[in-house]
């Protein structure tokens, strides 16, 4: 009877194992494509990020997996303010980078319009970041699905040997 557990127990780690490898070859380590053009939003994942009235919404489209364009739309930040991050092309320091590049680039706030520029530059940088995670998940999060699995299973198998 032991023998048989045993094997039962190894038969569910394997499965487990084979499982979690399987899912890293298909899912883990390739690279998503995202779609050739993409536009991306601010405003649901960015409305904590204070300019100096409220949040700045932007609206950012993608294309081959770079940023080609970023757009403020209508927000509450003073019209003087929004000119001057404009006049000096703060958002088009992000043209043409991947978004892990866009979440570790050095963009220096405008001078006059520092909250403004600063809720932008936190704002594009976090949107960059859930973009990525979900073009390219990572592998662990399949690994970790693999365990728990496992861990059910033998748990399982565990009450099933206590009952009988």
């Amino acid at each position: 009877m032991k023998i048989i557990r045993g094997l039962n127990y190894f038969f569910v780690v394997a499965l487990g194992f084979f499982a979690v490898m399987f899912a890293i070859d298909r899912f883990g380590n390739r690279s998503a494509q995202a779609p050739a053009d993409t536009v991306l939003y601010t405003e649901e994942y960015c409305k904590d990020i204070i300019g100096y009235h409220s949040y700045i919404p932007l609206e950012i489209k993608m294309v081959d997996g770079k940023i080609a364009e970023i757009n403020i739309l209508d927000n509450d930040e003073t019209p003087r303010f929004m000119r001057k991050v404009t006049d000096e092309s703060l958002v088009e320091k992000f043209y043409g980078l991947t978004p892990a590049e866009a979440m570790v680039i050095e963009v220096d706030a405008v001078s006059g319009a520092t909250f403004s520029s600063n809720a932008i530059i936190q704002s594009v940088k976090r949107r960059m970041e859930i973009y990525n995670d979900t073009v390219n998940p990572s592998p662990w999060t399949w690994q970790l699905m693999g365990i728990i699995c496992c861990a059910v299973v033998l748990g399982f198998l565990s009450f099933l040997k206590k009952r009988s």
